[in-house]
């Protein structure tokens, strides 16, 4: 059961669902890149995150960089 004050209470993301894929994706300064984006899902907090990264990165580093 999930006390709904949980998302509340600083933790430690645990990620779960990472999807890791490679596209292109304009930079903020406006120069198009070939770059990797990352979505994972909190399991339990239920939080979502999605990152660009503006390079083409392994997937094992992709996924230590999810914080």
């Amino acid at each position: 059961m999930k006390l709904p004050l949980f998302n509340f209470i600083p933790h430690a993301h645990s990620w779960h669902h990472i999807r890791i894929s490679r596209k292109g994706a304009i930079s903020p300064s406006g120069r198009h890149y070939f770059s990797t984006h990352v979505e994972a899902q909190c399991k339990r907090c239920g939080e979502r995150i999605h990152k660009v990264y503006y390079r083409d990165i392994s997937d094992a580093q992709a996924c230590r960089w999810l914080g």
